[in-house]
């Protein structure tokens, strides 16, 4: 059966930390959960967020997401404003780590987002085709993962700072190449900075917590006002008759009465 949808959607493919985007608890929820909000009765975000994938799972689920043919997209996530791609927090983790086996070497996965980015776009035809906007992989605060690892499931699943921003270079290079927009979730959340600093925004040294959640919604909203003023929620005109921007669907009720 066709998947109809009248109003537009935003599509949020990703790895756990998109897939915690709808996380409730805390002084924030989720980023997901937050970027919905602002989108209420303007366009349904779909979280596509699978727990533990690099990009290696990431090419093989594709086509269940966005279809697996060209044009074939609409009937599996609507017709999408933008895409966000956020993958490497897994990719990223130290080849040692065999147990878990989710390393991807920095050069595959390089090539990796960049078939990725190319294969989302393929799956849009003309004016339906959605902006691509990739994320870095966020942080890592080494003692607090290492801690969580061994008090979770009494071994390690090793990852470093370093390495997460070597990623994230990567991530700003296909971004370059490939006509994206970024948001940079390393710097944003202070990853250049003290591991005090970073550390007050990941719940367990990789994931995010409440106010790390927060940043990243600040970061993507200020890409999008910047870059695609007129894919972000509508403010004026009672958030319907504005000059720019995704409007509220429908009448406003003081236009039925």
């Amino acid at each position: 059966m066709m998947l109809r949808m009248s109003r537009p959607t935003v599509v949020l493919f990703g790895d756990s930390i998109t897939q915690m985007g709808f996380a409730v608890g805390g002084e924030y929820p989720g980023w997901a959960g937050l970027l919905a909000n602002v989108y209420t009765r303007r366009a349904d975000v779909l979280n596509r967020g699978f727990s533990g994938y690099n990009t290696r799972h990431a090419m093989d689920i594709l086509p269940s997401v966005f279809g697996s043919s060209e044009g074939d997209s609409s009937s599996y996530v609507g017709r999408p404003l933008f895409v966000t791609v956020f993958f490497g927090a897994n990719d990223a983790s130290l080849p040692g780590d065999r147990e878990h086996c989710q390393h991807v070497p920095i050069d595959e996965y390089e090539d990796n987002l960049r078939k990725i980015v190319q294969a989302i776009g393929g799956k849009f035809q003309g004016s339906i085709k959605p902006q691509i906007i990739l994320i870095t992989p966020s942080p890592v605060h080494k003692p607090h993962w290492d801690k969580y690892c061994m008090e979770n499931f009494d071994d390690v699943s090793p990852r470093t700072n370093e390495v997460a921003k070597l990623y994230g270079d990567r991530v700003k290079s296909v971004a370059r190449e490939l006509g994206c927009s970024v948001v940079d979730s390393f710097s944003l959340l202070g990853g250049n900075d003290t591991e005090e600093t970073y550390g007050k925004h990941l719940e367990d040294g990789l994931h995010l917590n409440g106010s790390g959640n927060k940043v990243l919604f600040e970061g993507l909203m200020n890409v999008l006002t910047s870059d695609f003023p007129q894919l972000a929620p509508m403010e004026d005109g009672d958030g319907k008759n504005g000059a720019k921007g995704i409007p509220l669907e429908g009448a406003l009720w003081k236009e039925l009465c």
